[in-house]
């Protein structure tokens, strides 16, 4: 029965090292799906000329959640005229930021984009749309320095604090 214990403990703090983990990886792939998701919406905003929503409900079609459970949400508040562009993309965004492992500083951009969404003409647009992706591009590479020097770490610590917690027990 002990040694039921301590295995469960063991594995138990592994998940947990390995679920640390992911979330560095998840953080890394979602900056960059929302900077391929402005790269599309820049090509929409310049050449197919559409509503925005129309242009966020064809980008969340090429992407995978969560980014297009993002870009959908968006979409279908624009597409009722509920509110705002900015309204829509700041709402949606405090809905979604629960559920990502985003971190302040991405959100803040992502919000800081949302505010200047449709207020300004076509050039104004696209500027702010490349603005947006370099400061993502930033984060992603921060995000993806942060994965290659922790992840490992936060697996091996799950697993030796796990033993460490046996030992003690014992």
């Amino acid at each position: 029965m002990m040694w039921l214990g301590a295995a469960i403990i063991i594995l138990t703090s592994t998940g947990v090292g390995w679920e640390l983990s992911k979330r560095l990886e998840r953080r890394t792939t979602l900056l960059r799906h929302m900077k391929v998701a402005l790269e599309t919406l820049d090509t929409e905003v310049t050449f197919a000329m559409i509503p925005l929503w129309e242009a966020f409900e064809q980008i969340a079609k090429q992407l995978p959640a969560p980014a297009k459970d993002f870009l959908n949400g968006v979409s279908t508040r624009l597409k009722d005229n509920e509110e705002s562009t900015q309204q829509a993309w700041e709402e949606e965004l405090n809905n979604w930021r629960t559920d990502v492992d985003l971190d302040a500083k991405d959100i803040d951009i992502l919000k800081q984009f949302g505010q200047t969404l449709g207020r300004q003409d076509i050039e104004g647009q696209r500027k702010q749309i490349q603005l947006t992706q370099a400061y993502l591009e930033t984060m992603e590479q921060t995000a993806l320095e942060t994965q290659k020097k922790y992840e490992s770490m936060y697996r091996s610590l799950g697993l030796l604090g796990g033993l460490l917690l046996v030992i003690m027990l014992l």
